[in-house]
C-alpha cells in the first residue's frame, strides 16, 4: 500500500509539473498553433497575414494585436487593433480554436472590386476539400472553403464559420468598412456592436458616394441555435434605402423597416434546410423593367423554408408570400449549372377576390384603383425552363373564377368602350389626336361596314383565333417568352387582339413588366365577364388602330392607301393593310425601287390568302387569283420611290434604317410561314 500511495504521489507531481510547464509554455503553444494555422492559409490564398503579438492572459484569455492582411504589398484588406476572446486550451492542445467570447477594436475592412479585380478573391478561393474538416474548428472551416461538395456542402461550411466566428458574447468598437467598385464607393461605420444575453441594439452609418444615411439594427443572435433575427429601419424616421443594389443592378430599394428571421433547421450530407422570415414595411421599389413609376407595397413578404441540395436550391412550398392582403405558397427550383434550369409553381385554391384587386401596388395599375368585386377566384402557374433548351419551355397560366361580379368600377369603367366614346393617341407619351369612336366621326365604321375581307386578313395576321378565346392564346406567349429569353429584352409580347386593344385604350407602350400585368388583368375583366362582345372589340380595334403616318382606323386608311372606303376593299388591299399594323409607319419599306411590293410579301399572302379560302372568306377563284400586287392611289403614293415625301421619311437613325426594318418586316413574315407550317 506504501508503494502504490508513493506512486500515486509521484504520478500527480509529475502530472503538476507537466501541468506547469504547459502553463508556462502556453504562449510558445499558441504562438505556434497560430503560425501554422495562418502560414497555411498564406501558402493555399497566397497573401500575407502579420500580427504584432498573442498570448494567453491565465488559461482561456486569447489576446491578440496589430492584426493585418495583406493580398498584395500594395494593399491592405484588413487590420485589427485588438482583439480578445475566450478560448477552449483543450481545444488549444488539439489545434483547434474555438471562440466562446470576442472582443474587438478599432476594425477597418476595405474590399476593392475595380474592372473586374477583387481584392478579397484570394480569401474566397479555397483548396479542394480532402478530409472532413471539424465544425468546431474556426480557422479550418475558413480553410476550407471549395467548390467542392456541392452548394449544400459550400453553404454548410460559411455558416459553420459565421457562427463560429460570432459566438453568443461578442462587442465590437469603432468598425469600418468600404467598398470601392469601379467608380462607386460605400463606406460603414460601426461605433460600437453588443450581443448581452443573445440580443443586440445598434446603429450603423453608411455613406454611399458622398450621401448618407442611418441605420437602426436590433435583434438576437444564438450560436447555439444556429439563428439570427434581425430588424432594420432608418434613424431619421424617412424610409431606409438599401445601398449598392441601385448603381450595382439597376434597382432603387426603399422600405419603412426590415425583418430579418434565419434558422438553420437540418445539415444533413446532401440536404441543408434553412427556414425563417423576410418581411417589408411599406416596401417601394424602382426599375425601368419593372415600371416607369415607384411600386409601393404596404407590406410584403416571405416565411420561407430553403432547402439547399449539392445541385441547386429548393423553395419548399411550404413557403408562403403575402403580398398586401394576398398570401399564395410558390415552388421554385433552380439548377444554376451546367445550364441554368427553374421551375416555377403556384397552385392557389378559390380566395375572395377583392383580396386581388386590393393588394395591387398602391399608384401603379390606375385604371383598377377603387375597383370592387365580390367572389371567389383561384390561380395556376407552371413554368418550366431549360436554358440548354429554351424551345422547350413549358408555360401554364390560369385565372379561374366563381360567381365572380364587378361591384364597382374603379377609375375606369371598362363597360364604357360599348357606348360612343373619346380616343386619344399618344406617341412617347405625348398627345397625337384625339377623335370619336362613334357615328360622330365620319370615319368611323361600324363592323358591318368594314369589308370583311379586312377583317379576316386582319385576323388571320394578328390573331386567328380572336373568336375562339378568352384573350389569351398561351401558344402565342410562351413563343414570346421563349423569344425574350434567347434576346435578353422584351422583343415579342404574344399579344392577342385582345391585348393589343386594351393596351392601345388604356395604357401606355412602356415595355414594362407591371404594365404587362395590368394589361392582363383587364383583358381578363372584359373577356372573362363579357363586358363587351368579341364584335364590338374587334370594331373599336379597326376604328382606332394606327394604319400608316398619322393614319388611324380602317377607314381613313383604307383612304390613305386606296381612295376609297373601306367596304370596298378587294383582298389584296385588304391583306396588304394587314401587312401594314406591324410597323405603319414604314410601310414603303414594303416596296422596292420599282414601286412593286417586295417578293418576301409574297408569303404572307399565301399564309393569309389561304386562311381566307379555309374560312370561306374568299373562294377558289379568287385565292388562284391572289397576288401580292397593289397600285397605291392614295396619299400614300407620295411616300414611294422618287417622291417628295420618301426624301423626308428617309432620313433616320440607324436604329430605324430602311435596311433593318426590311429585315425585321421580313422576319415577321417568316414567322407566319413558319407557324402555319
Amino acid at each position: 500500500m506504501g508503494k502504490f500511495f508513493k506512486f500515486m504521489t509521484l504520478l500527480a507531481l509529475l502530472a503538476v509539473l507537466a501541468a506547469g510547464v504547459l502553463y508556462w509554455q502556453r504562449n510558445t503553444l499558441l504562438d505556434r498553433v497560430l503560425r501554422s494555422k495562418i502560414a497555411k492559409v498564406e501558402a493555399d490564398r497566397n497573401i500575407r497575414i502579420d500580427f504584432g503579438s498573442v498570448n494567453l492572459d491565465g488559461l482561456r484569455n486569447l489576446q491578440l494585436t496589430d492584426l493585418c492582411v495583406m493580398p498584395s504589398k500594395d494593399d491592405t484588406l484588413v487590420t485589427l487593433g485588438k482583439a480578445e476572446a475566450k478560448v477552449s486550451l483543450m481545444n488549444l492542445l488539439r489545434r483547434s480554436i474555438v471562440l466562446k467570447r470576442l472582443r474587438l477594436a478599432d476594425v477597418d475592412l476595405r474590399l476593392v472590386d475595380t474592372a473586374g479585380v477583387r481584392n478579397f478573391d484570394r480569401l474566397m478561393r479555397g483548396r479542394e476539400i480532402v478530409a472532413k474538416v471539424q465544425p468546431n474548428d474556426t480557422l479550418a472551416v475558413a480553410d476550407s472553403l471549395s467548390e467542392a461538395g456541392g452548394y449544400s456542402a459550400r453553404i454548410s461550411q460559411i455558416l459553420a464559420l459565421f457562427f463560429r466566428v460570432v459566438p453568443d458574447e461578442i462587442n465590437i468598437r469603432e468598425m469600418n468598412v468600404s467598398l470601392q467598385k469601379d467608380s462607386d464607393f460605400i463606406h460603414a461605420y460601426l461605433p460600437e456592436f453588443s450581443i448581452d444575453d443573445k440580443n443586440y441594439n445598434t446603429s450603423v452609418e453608411v455613406t454611399e458616394n458622398g450621401l448618407s444615411q442611418k441605420f437602426l439594427l436590433s435583434g438576437s443572435f444564438s450560436n447555439k441555435d444556429r439563428s439570427l433575427d434581425c430588424n432594420v429601419s432608418s434613424a431619421n424616421g424617412c424610409q431606409a434605402k438599401i445601398p449598392y443594389v441601385a448603381s450595382k443592378f439597376g434597382v432603387e430599394v426603399r422600405f419603412d423597416s426590415l425583418q430579418l428571421q434565419f434558422r438553420e433547421k437540418r445539415d444533413e450530407a446532401d440536404l441543408l434546410q434553412l427556414d425563417g422570415r423576410l418581411n417589408f414595411a411599406h416596401l417601394s421599389v424602382k426599375h425601368p423593367k419593372l415600371s416607369d413609376t415607384l411600386v409601393s407595397f404596404p407590406s410584403v413578404g416571405i416565411d420561407y423554408l430553403l432547402n439547399v441540395h449539392p445541385d441547386g436550391f429548393e423553395l419548399d412550398s411550404a413557403s408562403v408570400v403575402t403580398v398586401n392582403q394576398l398570401q399564395f405558397s410558390p415552388y421554385v427550383k433552380v439548377t444554376p449549372r451546367p445550364e441554368m434550369k427553374l421551375r416555377l409553381s403556384i397552385h392557389k385554391g378559390f380566395f375572395p377576390s377583392q383580396q386581388l384587386f386590393a393588394s395591387l401596388p398602391d399608384g401603379l395599375f390606375k385604371n383598377l384603383e377603387g375597383i370592387r368585386t365580390k367572389g371567389d377566384l383561384s390561380y395556376d402557374l407552371d413554368l418550366d425552363l431549360d436554358m440548354a433548351e429554351v424551345d422547350s419551355l413549358k408555360f401554364y397560366s390560369f385565372l379561374g373564377k366563381r360567381d365572380f361580379k364587378i361591384e364597382h368600377y374603379g377609375k375606369t369603367n371598362f363597360a364604357l368602350m360599348n357606348e360612343p366614346f373619346v380616343y386619344s393617341a399618344y406617341e412617347n407619351g405625348a398627345l397625337v389626336r384625339s377623335f370619336e369612336v362613334g357615328e360622330g366621326n365620319p370615319d368611323f365604321r361600324p363592323l358591318e361596314k368594314i369589308s370583311p375581307y379586312l377583317q379576316w386578313a386582319v385576323m388571320f395576321s394578328e390573331d386567328g383565333a380572336f373568336y375562339g378565346h378568352k384573350g389569351f392564346l398561351p401558344t402565342a406567349l410562351t413563343a414570346s417568352i421563349i423569344q425574350n429569353i434567347k434576346e435578353g429584352r422584351f422583343a415579342r409580347g404574344g399579344s392577342t387582339i385582345s391585348m393589343q386593344l386594351i393596351k392601345n385604350l388604356y395604357l401606355s407602350r412602356d415595355k414594362t413588366l407591371t404594365r404587362k400585368l395590368e394589361e392582363a388583368l383587364i383583358v381578363w375583366l372584359v373577356e372573362n365577364n363579357r363586358l363587351a362582345s368579341k364584335q364590338r372589340m374587334l370594331e373599336i380595334y379597326l376604328n382606332i388602330i394606327e394604319w400608316g403616318p398619322g393614319v388611324y382606323g380602317a377607314n381613313e386608311a383604307s383612304r390613305f392607301y386606296f381612295d376609297k372606303d373601306v367596304s370596298k376593299l378587294t383582298p389584296e388591299e385588304a391583306i396588304f393593310m394587314a401587312c401594314v399594323i406591324p410597323r405603319p409607319k414604314k410601310f414603303y419599306w414594303m416596296f422596292d425601287e420599282h414601286n412593286e411590293l417586295h417578293a418576301y410579301v409574297e408569303g404572307h399572302y399565301n399564309v393569309v390568302g389561304k386562311r381566307m379560302l379555309d374560312n370561306q372568306v374568299i373562294t377558289e377563284s379568287q385565292f388562284e387569283k391572289l397576288k401580292p400586287s397593289v397600285k397605291l392611289t392614295g396619299k400614300a403614293k407620295s411616300y414611294l420611290k422618287g417622291s417628295e415625301k420618301v426624301s423626308e421619311a428617309d432620313d433616320d437613325s440607324e436604329s430605324d434604317s430602311g435596311w433593318n426594318i426590311f429585315q425585321k418586316t421580313k422576319s415577321f413574315f417568316k414567322g407566319l410561314r413558319h407557324k402555319e407550317k
